[in-house]
């Protein structure tokens, strides 16, 4: 089990969000989480996973 785990903070940097945008993506289950009593993680996998499922590929 070497997956990283994120907060918040961290996911808003990587993804040049807001921290309350990534929150709000929390709250309306579009981003996959855990959360362990009142704190939010997300792990690096999920992450990217989520990054692929919703990139958006541009064609000519």
């Amino acid at each position: 089990m070497n997956d990283s785990v994120y907060t918040i903070p961290e996911v808003a940097k990587h993804l040049k969000l807001s921290k309350s945008k990534v929150y709000y993506l929390v709250q309306q289950r579009k981003i996959p989480h855990v959360r362990i009593g009142r704190n939010v993680r997300i792990k690096e996998s999920d992450l990217r996973a989520w990054m692929d499922e919703n990139s958006v590929s541009v064609r000519n």
